[in-house]
């Protein structure tokens, strides 16, 4: 099984493909973080799997998708993410879309949806079919130190500031607030605590 990994952080790519190896015999595991990385080892592979980190901006992402149904109708893709009830995870189906996975699933969900995959099935686990009733139900999600940090950004402390103290990195603050901002599905800090003042 050859599956190429369009995924932002590396370090889930190298776990992944140890976890994969250790479960699917002979799986070939690749990784890239460029388009045009892709369509050159599809070009080389076209029977590949694709996972695609559903977690990069929803509009680059569908475009992704749409260009891979024009370029290679038959591929198959999986999609991680850390929210599976994005809005627009909800309308890829049509797009080759065979297996939508939380991105903290266990090793075995995501060999048990490659496998689904590789065989033409669909893996989608009802919590991704659910759709999200408000912003409200985003926030809930959110890890304790996540919503630490909302709190102080809504209380308008800059990311130095948090990372003081709470005694992180402002590098780390900045991994927070990105993966906070994903989470809520805002582009930037107003809209993140715009949408804490309205829970409060």
């Amino acid at each position: 099984m050859q599956v190429i990994m369009f995924d932002r952080q590396s370090i889930f790519i190298h776990g992944m493909n140890i976890s994969l190896q250790q479960r699917i015999p002979g799986v070939n595991v690749q990784g890239v973080s460029q388009a045009d990385d892709l369509w050159q080892k599809l070009e080389a592979n076209p029977e590949a799997l694709v996972m695609l980190d559903g977690d990069l901006d929803g509009e680059f992402c569908r475009g992704l998708l749409q260009q891979l149904a024009q370029r290679y109708s038959t591929v198959k893709v999986l999609i991680t993410a850390t929210d599976c009830r994005k809005k627009w995870l909800q309308e890829v189906a049509r797009l080759n879309v065979l297996a939508i996975v939380s991105r903290d699933s266990d090793a075995e969900t995501f060999t048990l949806a490659l496998n689904s995959v590789a065989m033409g099935m669909m893996f989608y686990p009802r919590d991704c079919l659910t759709p999200i009733e408000s912003g409200n139900h985003n926030i809930k999600t959110l890890s304790s130190r996540q919503r630490e940090i909302l709190t102080m950004l809504a209380a308008g402390e800059s990311n130095k500031q948090i990372g003081r103290m709470l005694n992180i990195s402002t590098g780390t603050v900045k991994a927070h607030l990105e993966s906070l901002y994903q989470r809520l599905e805002v582009k930037n800090r107003t809209q993140a605590a715009m949408m804490l003042n309205e829970v409060h």
